[in-house]
């Protein structure tokens, strides 16, 4: 009995081990958790005990549908990678689960199927012939590979669902974001008037998009010009004129000559742009005045008949001034561009508030695009200016005000304005396309990651701490936000895409929007930035309308301020792109003719600077524009990789941006923002970066280097120069050497060793071609020196070598400091 109480236990032990030998398991395991909306599906299966035979699965599907079968070929020592054929056709996007089955074992493995996501918008809601649909597609699939990507197929219907006569057009979805243009003459040609849908079709998703094609016969505008402000007595005037569409074959202008009477003459309308040739007009001298009239509208203007008997030439000539307002002491910098050199200088002069002409001086120029400047005397009037170029007989002008206090020479000696930040490294990287950046008191970063249509935010650090949204047009979904704004309590995200404002708490929740496509009150076309007064007064710039609308904390519409229009030309474009505010409540936009418009916090306009361009001052496409503790203003210029830096009256300080060596390369900024300790935050959007400008370098300033090509151009006088010289002087750059005490009757050895080494070294680097005497004190500044200037601002020398120029005249007297 002992015996059979001992050997129970074994017994028992071998019998359930060789049952556990014997078993059937499986182990089946998605490739992956969440599979593309057109991958796939691929499960890789491991059946422990496999001894042959087929083994079954079940497949449910979102829809709660099945499909099933087996596994019966490719089984390697009990394993199989289980693919299911499919494709983002199928529309089985969400939960799916799939049972295994094999002998008495089973396994039932979860996954998710991505869902295609496809989003579209257009640019607005109605066209007309001439216009182009800009036509926006966002989806969550895409191959970059265009021999592999799918398609996109775009079709046209009208109001009852029929096709139209155009072509179906098919667009490679070979990035998550892809904007097609379709000229709206292929459908407004051959199709009537009235309302149409555009459908988009990816896979088995579609969109549809309602849109208007207006007529163009009704939307009838009519531009004229002359081609010249100026003519000779026996000249033909040119006229352009352009109209929206061509109505009716022809018009009628009326030419009042300088005496009063008029001449009406009927000419053809063949197309919308046409040229009028008028002659025997120009008998008298005077000022012409003509009127047009073409399909019930009227548009008129003046020409000139000057008495000279050159004839004018046939060029382009065009003036832009840097601001529309100045103070005493600051300069005028005229663009001046022509479309061919035909002479070596350009005449320049102004009149002053009560007409008075003054000193005309000559430029010498090579180029076809120059700035000429004119110093605005300290005595000079306040009040409206003109300012006359003339190049090769033809003259132009612009007008611009004196006002406001002096702007005294210390302003200009103040170094510290000129720091350039450094560059240390990004915070913040990885982002798609990010745009707007905003910052709160506690220094956490916003960030509007339009190519994700995400917000997200970031500590001080650039430590992500959440994120908000996806793409869509629910609460809290975005579609491609440009801009973001921060105030003490919410979180204010401009929904691009969505044509509205969506509000959050700064933990990300969602409180509330406002705001839908529309040209009404509290409606938008596509708000891009915001900013708010000192009292809390909500300021929205949208780029699809020339207004700035106003509202509330919560949103509630209160007011809006229009274009400015000034001296009988509109300042702003068609629209705004950025806004922000300074100490003093005055706000600053950029408009969408590359101009920085100032207003004060009740809508006046105050002053402009800019126009397009790469030289300093002037923009190319700016996108974000932010003003520091002192109000200095700094506007992101992308199509110029740079950043600039202006003054509070408009006057550029300096620029920083791509370098060669690439220490402080901006390749594409689109957001800026700037901290309690005047760091500068700057949202790249090429490279998807938000960089931090901290430590600062002095730089020589643009205005040295003006002020003295100016000055070797008999442009500006000594007094000018001299504060440039000073200015270096200041910063250490070139010491003030002892005067030299070397009489008109002393040989060259009796001057001191120190001075007449340094002599020698000037002499001998071709700099002075004679050791100078304190009779050439009052000589007048050898011609030598003004070449190094221009070759200096040309390349040609550097700053040390034009620097050697300087000190040259303050050893010999010729200039004090």
């Amino acid at each position: 009995m002992k015996k059979l109480i001992y050997l129970l236990p074994i017994v028992i032990l071998a019998f359930v081990t060789c049952h556990n030998a014997s078993a059937v398991s499986i182990d089946a395991i998605p490739q992956e958790q969440e599979f593309g909306p057109n991958d796939w599906i691929k499960v890789n299966l491991l059946i422990h005990g496999y001894n042959g035979g087929p083994i079954k699965w079940t497949a449910h599907r979102p829809d709660n549908s099945t499909i099933s079968g087996t596994l019966d070929t490719g089984i390697r020592s009990g394993s199989v990678v289980h693919q299911i054929v499919r494709d983002a056709y199928d529309n089985e996007f969400g939960a799916w689960a799939i049972n295994y089955a094999y002998g008495d074992s089973n396994q039932t493995v979860h996954f998710k199927v991505n869902s295609l996501n496809l989003a579209v918008f257009t640019d607005k809601s109605q066209y007309h012939e001439p216009d182009t649909m800009k036509i926006n597609i966002t989806t969550s699939y895409f191959v970059p590979q265009a021999k592999f990507a799918p398609t996109f197929y775009l079709n046209f219907y009208d109001r009852d669902g029929k096709t139209v006569f155009v072509k179906e057009i098919e667009v490679k979805a070979t990035q998550p974001n892809i904007e097609y243009d379709f000229p709206m003459v292929q459908l407004a040609k051959y199709n009537p008037p009235g309302l149409y849908n555009l459908k988009i079709q990816y896979f088995n998703s579609t969109v549809n998009i309602p849109f208007l094609v207006g007529d163009i016969r009704k939307l009838m505008e009519l531009t004229i010009e002359s081609n010249s402000a100026s003519y000779y007595p026996g000249d033909d005037v040119i006229l352009d004129l352009l109209v929206t569409s061509v109505k009716e074959s022809t018009g009628t202008i009326t030419i009042t000559d300088p005496t009063g009477n008029t001449t009406s003459i009927q000419f053809p309308v063949n197309s919308i742009d046409s040229k009028l040739s008028l002659k025997d007009i120009t008998k008298k001298i005077g000022t012409y005045k003509f009127d047009v009239q073409y399909a019930g509208v009227k548009s008129s203007g003046t020409f000139k008949v000057i008495a000279n008997g050159n004839e004018l030439p046939k060029i382009g000539l065009d003036m832009y001034l840097n601001k529309w307002n100045y103070r005493k002491g600051e300069i005028v910098e005229a663009r001046v561009y022509t479309s061919d050199i035909i002479a070596n200088s350009i005449d320049s002069w102004t009149t002053d508030p009560q007409g008075i002409s003054h000193e005309m001086i000559s430029i010498p120029v090579s180029l076809n695009d120059v700035i000429v400047p004119h110093k605005i005397s300290k005595n000079d009037q306040v009040g409206k200016w003109q300012f006359y170029v003339k190049y090769g007989g033809i003259t132009r002008s612009s007008t611009f005000y004196v006002e406001g206090e002096t702007m005294e020479d210390s302003e200009l000696l103040n170094s510290e304005q000129f720091s350039v930040p450094s560059y240390p490294s990004d915070i913040i990287s990885e982002l798609s396309s990010p745009t707007g950046i905003a910052m709160d008191s506690d220094n956490n970063i916003y960030i509007a990651d339009s190519g994700n249509s995400q917000i997200k935010k970031f500590d001080s650090r650039g430590k992500l701490l959440f994120t908000v949204g996806n793409i869509g047009s629910s609460k809290g979904e975005f579609i491609h936000p440009l801009g973001i704004f921060v105030n003490e309590k919410y979180v204010y995200v401009l929904d691009t895409g969505n044509s509205r404002i969506q509000m959050f708490d700064k933990n990300g929740n969602f409180i509330y929007s406002w705001g839908t496509y529309g040209d009404q009150q509290g409606m938008f076309h596509t708000p891009v930035s915001m900013s708010s007064d000192k009292y809390g007064n909500l300021f929205v710039a949208d780029s699809g309308r020339n207004i700035i609308q106003i509202f509330d904390r919560l949103g509630s519409y209160k007011d809006q301020i229009s274009p400015v229009l000034t001296e009988g030309q509109k300042i702003g474009g068609d629209g705004f792109k950025a806004i922000t505010f300074d100490s003093k409540n005055n706000f600053y936009v950029i408009s969408t003719n590359n101009k920085i418009l100032e207003y004060s916090s009740i809508g006046n306009f105050i002053n402009f600077y800019g126009s397009n361009g790469t030289e300093d001052g002037r923009f190319n496409q700016p996108a974000a524009i932010a003003v520091d503790a002192k109000d200095y203003v700094y506007v992101a210029d992308p199509g110029a990789h740079r950043i600039q830096k202006f003054d509070s009256n408009g006057n550029f300080i300096l620029g920083w941006g791509s370098s060669v060596d690439g220490d402080d390369e901006v390749d594409a900024p689109a957001g800026l923002t700037i901290d309690a300790l005047n760091n500068i935050y700057v949202v790249d959007k090429n490279q998807g970066t938000v960089q931090k400008f901290t430590s600062t370098v002095t730089v020589l300033p643009s205005w040295i280097m003006k002020n003295s090509i100016w000055w070797s151009e008999g442009i500006l006088d000594k007094s000018d120069f001299a504060l440039a010289v000073k200015y270096i002087i200041k910063q250490g750059l070139i010491q003030i050497p002892p005067t030299p005490e070397l009489s008109s009757t002393q040989d060259n050895s009796s001057a001191s060793v120190d001075q007449l080494h340094k002599y020698m070294q000037l002499w001998s680097s071709g700099q002075i071609d004679h050791i100078p005497t304190s009779s050439e004190s009052s000589v007048k500044v050898p011609q030598w020196v003004k070449k190094d200037v221009q070759l200096w601002s040309s390349g040609e020398i550097d700053d040390q070598t034009f620097f050697g120029s300087i000190e040259y005249l303050l050893v010999t007297g010729i200039m004090t400091v």
